[in-house]
Order: structure tokens, then C-alpha cells, then sequence
């Protein structure tokens, strides 16, 4: 991440909240008509390096190079650790 923004006159930085995790979900849309197959669903979901690796599985089966690729997490701007943001005005959590 690792995005920096000045509001209220303190330095606030974008992070990942890594203790909700993170979703990926992957498509192979090679082909006309798009091949459509995607990695077998899993109840923990699939990590963002087992899209990695199960794209390189299907380019290597099949020769597809194409994938729809969404990855989603959740962020929040954190101030300096010295900094307890409930003491800023006008933000909230």
C-alpha cells in the first residue's frame, strides 16, 4: 500500500486490516467464447497466491493467457502510531 495523505494537519497512511483478510477470484476469459473455467471453490476461499499458481496451472494445460482477476480487502487510513485518532475531529472509525 503504503499511501500517504496530510489531513487535519497529521500525516495519515493507507493500510491493508489484515485481520479481516483478503478475497481473490480468478477467470480464465481466453477464447471466443471465453473458456470460463476457474479454480475449484474451496470453503477458505482462495489466497492471492492461488490464483498465481492456478493460472499457471491452466496456462500450462491449456495455453490460455487471459484471466479476469479480482482482489478485494479492506483498508483503512491510520494516523502516526503517537496519534489516537478518536481525539481528531470530524473522524471516526
Amino acid at each position: 500500500m503504503g499511501m500517504t495523505r496530510r489531513f487535519r494537519y497529521v500525516l495519515w497512511t493507507l493500510k491493508r486490516v489484515e485481520s479481516i483478510g483478503v478475497d481473490a477470484h480468478i477467470t480464465c476469459v481466453s477464447g471466443t467464447p471465453a473458456c470460463g473455467a476457474e479454480p475449484p471453490v474451496t470453503p477458505e476461499g482462495l489466497a492471492v497466491d492461488g490464483i498465481a499458481a492456478w493460472a499457471e496451472h491452466h496456462l500450462r494445460m491449456t495455453g490460455h493467457r487471459r484471466y479476469d482477476r479480482v482482489i478485494r480487502d479492506t483498508v483503512q487510513w491510520d494516523p502516526p502510531e503517537d496519534t489516537d485518532p478518536r481525539h481528531i475531529t470530524g473522524v471516526s472509525t
